[in-house]
């Protein structure tokens, strides 16, 4: 069985000709699913190519249901941030998703007094 994996390089919107960001993220996650098998030989031909695969440990909930509010977000990443010193927050950016968007300022917050510090990825993976 052939692998394609396809990364889009933004150049041109990051205004450099050499960007590309290392970085991979599998639609559903690595583990399980019906293509299990695939994502294996997958991650294996991404670390050939020097790319990082990431996923997600924490969640908002706004991929478990359409009935959002604030108060079940940060109530989600509180539950899914338990005991975990490390946190990469899966949520969605969609028109039926705009609670996300309005909840981020709480879920921040919330994340910087529990002691957590934003960084992006080039900062950690360099």
């Amino acid at each position: 069985m052939n692998i394609i994996v396809v990364i889009v390089k933004y150049k041109k919107h990051f205004g450099e000709s050499e960007y590309n960001s290392h970085l991979f993220r599998f639609p559903g996650g690595l583990a399980g699913g019906p293509y299990a098998e695939i994502k294996k030989q997958a991650k294996d031909l991404l670390a050939e190519n020097n790319i990082l695969h990431v996923d997600w440990n924490a969640l908002n909930g706004d991929g478990e249901t359409n009935n959002l509010s604030v108060d079940f977000e940060i109530q989600r990443l509180n539950e899914t941030t338990q005991n975990k010193n490390s946190i990469v927050v899966l949520m969605h950016d969609s028109p039926l998703k705009s609670v996300t968007a309005d909840a981020l300022p709480q879920i921040i917050a919330n994340l910087r007094d529990k002691g957590y510090v934003f960084k992006n990825f080039y900062e950690i993976i360099k």
